[in-house]
């Protein structure tokens, strides 16, 4: 199964059910990220805001054991990480995806973060993390809808001086 990730810490909206998922041609979603995973409204809420799909909503390391399975199965899945240190778990865990992509990273708070884009906001741990999953030799691009401009989200780290 082809597996795409998408870092979004709204999870599952109208782009990612509708434009996302018809882009890739997904036919599931997986949500991961510890805390929703562990949140019974969570749990309950996401699947009926994927519009059909199939959608499982687990915690890391549960999502790269399921998702291992899959490895050989037919399809593609969406896999919506909740922050960019869930997505880099997922490489850890030794998950490989056809693209890494930045949807939503709205501020956290009590966090200093930088506004890279309206859309995306990172801390200088965000920017390190980033970093880290370009190392498994992924381009990320920070796109809402697959119509965006293709740009490199760590570069654009670079301009603002997150990375060096």
């Amino acid at each position: 199964m082809k597996l795409h990730l998408h870092i979004d810490n709204r999870l599952i909206h109208g782009q990612v059910t509708v434009t996302w998922c018809s882009f890739y041609g997904a036919n599931m979603i997986i949500v991961v990220n510890d805390k929703v995973a562990v949140d019974p409204i969570q749990k309950i809420m996401l699947p009926q805001a994927a519009r059909g799909l199939p959608t499982k909503v687990l915690g890391v390391k549960e999502a790269i054991d399921y998702l291992k399975t899959l490895e050989n199965q037919p399809g593609a899945a969406l896999v919506i990480a909740k922050t960019p240190e869930d997505a880099l778990g997922l490489l850890d865990g030794g998950l490989k995806f056809e693209s890494v992509n930045v949807g939503n990273q709205a501020p956290v708070p009590g966090t200093k973060p930088v506004m890279v884009f309206p859309w995306i906001a990172v801390t200088s741990e965000d920017a390190q993390t980033y970093q880290k999953i370009t190392a498994y030799g992924y381009r990320i691009t920070p796109k809402r809808t697959p119509a965006d401009r293709d740009i490199d989200l760590v570069e654009e780290l670079k301009k603002k001086k997150l990375l060096v």
